[in-house]
């Protein structure tokens, strides 16, 4: 069977997993997961006890959960380097140190305007507070990322990376929060990637949806499909 990657609606940063396997080229399939309504059940919870995603049910048919762990999964089978580097060389040194920056500070300073949109219905000054705390972190570790971004096309050179797909799965969490403004903050290099991630990650999934073949893609599956399929 081929690999079945799990990606969550609205904005799951597994998003940017689903343009790292369009760019490895290799057979895979989407299977797409409302996080609103389809993830919190005991159906999903069979999949992933802690019902979130990103989840690969692998070739193999095993669960692996968590975007560091299926970038590595997909770094291995990346043979023609498409995504990744020689593992003793300095850009991958760099590009693991980028994705772990990326998966610590820069995600979780997201927490708070998650917090406040998953709460609607809390007091008015304490969604004001968590949204004004939480836009001043992201701004702040937009602000941090991009000190630490040379002048290159991408993160790691002349090519996107693992790194990249990292950071564009969560870097469009900035636009859905309406947290920061590129062009207002000077955040030339997060907006580029995000526009980036938009047209690479949209392609795939309209080609899922429709049912073609695109680059290593074999189409979406149905969640129902999907579940209790992995062990």
């Amino acid at each position: 069977m081929e690999p079945i990657l799990l990606y969550g609606v609205p904005a799951g940063s597994s998003m940017g997993l689903v343009a790292a396997f369009e760019r490895v080229g290799q057979p895979y399939r989407l299977c797409r997961v409302d996080m609103l309504t389809e993830m919190k059940n005991d159906a999903y919870a069979s999949i992933n006890g802690r019902q979130e995603t990103p989840v690969l049910i692998t070739d193999e048919g095993r669960v692996l959960t968590e975007t560091m762990a299926i970038a590595a999964w997909l770094e291995a089978r990346d043979t023609q380097r498409r995504i990744s580097f020689d593992p003793r060389s300095p850009e991958a040194d760099r590009m693991h140190q980028l994705m772990a920056f990326v998966n610590t500070g820069f995600t979780a300073a997201f927490t708070p305007l998650w917090a406040a949109y998953e709460m609607e219905s809390a007091e008015p000054v304490l969604l004001a507070t968590l949204r004004d705390f939480g836009r001043k972190a992201v701004t702040e570790r937009h602000d941090l990322l991009e000190a630490m971004i040379v002048d290159t096309a991408f993160l790691v050179g002349d090519r996107l990376t693992l790194a990249d797909t990292t950071l564009i799965g969560v870097a469009r969490w900035a636009e859905f929060h309406q947290a920061v403004d590129g062009a207002a903050y000077g955040l030339p290099q997060t907006g580029r990637l995000a526009a980036q991630d938009r047209k690479r990650s949209g392609r795939a999934i309209c080609a899922g949806h429709r049912g073609r073949r695109k680059a290593g893609g074999f189409g979406r599956l149905p969640w129902p499909y999907c579940a209790g399929r992995g062990h």
